[in-house]
């Protein structure tokens, strides 16, 4: 997929957005909305491959137009010279009176907008140029269709993944006992740049010893010693994320560890078997939460399963007890990661990348994670670190 801002939009990329636009109208359709203003930035991306501050889509029945301001109008070439889209230059902060022009030009009647995006100020500002009585609540229009991602989108995932998982290899061959967690933290990012990442999916978590039970730990300046050490990290290619967790021993594996990271892989293993188009996100949660509770680890395992993954890190749907009437179907990318956290002792979560196919699932990453692969051996000094880290790619 092009790189927003590239000299040229690929026609596959082009392809894909005018898809997505046409399945929004279709929605927009059956909810009885005409024309609908997307303001949430993710969103306009996933319509359109623009990315830009402060600026709105408005979609109507027979075409789209991007209002933005004068920062990106050079920026927008390649969008005017393609033609899916109109692009309308207004003035920034008082984009909503260029959203009355647009679609008074348009004869655009009834306005839906974003209501779990737009801002109570955004609405006042909103209704005072076009009209309260013009306006419609929509929720969920565009967000419901992001979840089923496009073969391009799947494409875009696993290139992150690609990019992200020799990136933690590299890095945990760097590993220096003694290391702090923020240092450790900045090689395994800049492994993930080096390897091509556009950036992070989200900050990168490294947990040392009894940190590890803090479920969304911040890390800090703790010494990577002996022990169980967890990462959570993620990268970003093409707008889109991958999201990874590993937990190792490092040069040992803590008895009582060790018996907490077999039962975390046997419910994820069991978890990930079960995804299948049909099931309900709230039955695969649960086919995880019983091998935990069923080892005596229910009151440790105090979060989600898992959530969609896609140009956010967390997206709809979400693996979890709430989730009883949503229905995994083919193309749902989601991360499955069971976790028990005991305070004082550490915690183990083990969580990889899984695309929902027509007659089961594909786990799209495939970092080692057996228990025999979970012990690393660090490095003795920063002489053996160059060895280990070689040329760069």
């Amino acid at each position: 997929m092009s790189s927003p801002g590239s000299k040229r939009l690929g026609p596959e990329a082009v392809a894909a957005w005018q898809q997505r636009l046409e399945r929004l109208r279709r929605a927009m359709a059956d909810h009885d909305v005409d024309t609908l203003l997307v303001s949430h930035e993710t969103d306009i991306r996933y319509l359109t491959g623009f990315v830009g501050h402060d600026s709105v889509l408005l979609v109507l029945g027979d075409g789209a137009t991007v209002i933005t301001d004068a920062r990106y109008d050079e920026f927008l070439d390649p969008w005017r010279e393609q033609g899916f889209i109109d692009v309308c230059m207004g003035v920034r902060h008082r984009l909503e009176e260029s959203v009355r022009k647009v679609a008074r030009s348009r004869m655009t009647g009834r306005i839906g907008f974003q209501a779990e995006h737009l801002t109570v100020a955004g609405l006042s500002k909103l209704a005072a140029a076009v009209g309260k009585h013009c306006l419609v609540d929509t929720r969920g229009l565009v967000s419901t269709l992001r979840m089923r991602k496009d073969e391009q989108e799947i494409a875009a995932i696993e290139r992150a993944l690609g990019i992200q998982q020799p990136a933690m290899k590299a890095a945990l061959d760097q590993l220096v006992l003694g290391m702090t967690e923020r240092q450790f933290a900045a090689v395994l990012e800049f492994e993930m740049r080096s390897h091509g990442a556009d950036g992070l999916s989200f900050d990168t978590i490294i947990a040392a010893g009894t940190n590890s039970s803090v479920i969304h730990y911040a890390t800090g300046s703790a010494p990577i010693e002996p022990g169980v050490l967890l990462v959570d990290c993620g990268a970003i290619a093409d707008g889109y994320c991958s999201d990874l967790t590993r937990t190792v021993g490092v040069g040992r594996m803590p008895p009582p560890i060790r018996k907490i990271y077999e039962v975390v892989l046997d419910a994820q293993r069991a978890a990930i078997e079960a995804c299948a188009p049909g099931k309900t996100c709230a039955e695969i949660d649960a086919v995880a939460r019983g091998v935990i509770e069923a080892a005596g680890h229910g009151e440790h395992f105090t979060h989600g399963l898992g959530h969609g993954l896609g140009l956010d890190i967390h997206e709809e749907p979400y693996f979890n007890e709430l989730s009883t009437k949503v229905v995994l179907e083919p193309g749902m990318v989601m991360t499955v990661e069971p976790g028990i956290y005991v305070p004082g002792t550490g915690g183990v979560r083990v969580e990889d990348d899984v695309l929902i196919t027509d007659d089961g699932c594909r786990v799209l990453s495939d970092y080692p994670k057996d228990l025999g692969s979970a012990v690393i051996e660090p490095a003795a000094d920063e002489a053996e670190v160059s060895l280990a880290r070689g040329p760069r790619p």
